[in-house]
């Protein structure tokens, strides 16, 4: 005879073919815990249901029938007339078992795991691809705030030592200069003294030193968290999107997640789309009639699409973007690992392209 297994928000319950309840395991009295329970029970058998199934085994029953598939379940029927009957019945149920004393804390109770379940969705929902999304945005922010402070330090300390602005195309490495040694005859380098001692800049009092280095010494707190959020992007884009990180390399693959609005999506895109993402300005015009077809985004700063004759950077860049589509649906779906030999196929593809041509 069958038992069918049927789980609501306040417990577990064995019923019969009969629609008669051989067995009835609560849940507690908790909003959340009972949230959880029934979230948890969605994917395996849960502990309550294992006690309804040791104790109608030992009873002779045989057979356990779910509502739905999940781990550990062998028999399941979609909409069985047991789990119709409990739910449709739950609240004369509930009563007779003197569950909840009336009515009013029956349905506050329900209110109270309903609100926690609305909870959990929302926090299964956000994602830690939203990291990537927010980290990307942050780094190219950060970027514009720096290429701003870069011309105004240029100019400020080109005041005083114009000519190291030409000397120094690095931005990074003459913020350093200015950090380290400031004034004109500290520096060490032979270069950079000869050009000093010609210098047409004018004299700066201690106080103008002081704040221009002040300056500069911020700029560097920035360049070093740049640094720091985009190895915390690499590291989390590569634990997230695996697959997806080794055909496109880390950064490249957290711009592609962010651009298309995350890794689902992302997953859910066609290789065209993938293709274009990044080009969506190029792509505008070119359905008005007022400029060339894009053949690639972001994929442009690809290695394999960067390296590649002109002429043959949209058939390349069309193969990455193919790759890419299938490393993200086996990351955001199967999350199996086949990076390393979807790179390689893909490698050897290319080179076919370029001997061909």
């Amino acid at each position: 005879m069958k038992i069918y297994v049927v789980t609501t928000f306040v417990g577990c319950f064995g019923v019969d073919e009969n629609n008669k309840i051989i067995s009835f395991k609560p849940f507690p009295k908790n909003p959340e815990e009972a949230a959880d329970k029934l979230n948890l029970s969605k994917t395996k058998i849960i502990d309550a249901e294992k006690l309804i199934i040791e104790e109608l085994k030992n009873k002779g029953y045989s057979e356990f029938v779910f509502p739905f598939q999940k781990s550990g379940v062998k028999t399941v029927e979609p909409d069985n007339k047991a789990e119709k009957y409990i739910k449709q019945n739950l609240r004369e149920i509930v009563a007779g078992k003197k569950f909840f004393k009336d009515q009013i804390e029956f349905n506050k109770f329900l209110v109270e795991v309903n609100a926690e379940l609305t909870r959990a969705k929302i926090r299964q929902s956000t994602s830690r691809d939203r990291i990537i999304m927010q980290t990307i945005s942050a780094i190219d922010e950060l970027d514009k705030s720096l290429n701003i402070f870069m011309e105004r330090l240029r100019e400020m300390y080109s005041i005083y030592f114009p000519e190291m602005d030409r000397a120094v195309a690095n931005h990074e490495k003459y913020v350093k200069l200015v950090v380290d040694y400031g004034y004109k005859d500290k520096f060490e380098d032979a270069t950079m003294l000869k050009l000093a001692e010609k210098s047409m800049g004018i004299e700066f009092t201690k106080e103008d030193m002081e704040i221009v280095q002040q300056f500069a010494r911020k700029m560097i707190d920035l360049y070093s968290l740049k640094r720091d959020l985009i190895k915390y992007t690499e590291e989390t884009t590569k634990s997230i999107a695996p697959n997806l990180s080794d055909i496109a390399g880390p950064m490249l693959a957290a711009r592609l997640v962010s651009k298309a609005g995350g890794l689902e999506r992302l997953a859910k895109n066609a290789s065209s789309t993938i293709q274009l993402l990044g080009a969506e300005k190029s792509l505008f015009r070119f359905l008005h009639g007022k400029g060339k077809s894009p053949r690639f985004g972001i994929l442009a700063t690809h290695p394999l699409v960067q390296n590649t004759p002109e002429r043959l950077k949209g058939r390349v860049a069309r193969m990455v973007a193919s790759k890419l589509s299938i490393a993200a649906k086996i990351d955001y779906y199967s999350k199996e690992y086949r990076g390393e030999k979807m790179k390689k196929e893909m490698q050897e593809k290319i080179k076919k392209i370029l001997s061909n041509r």
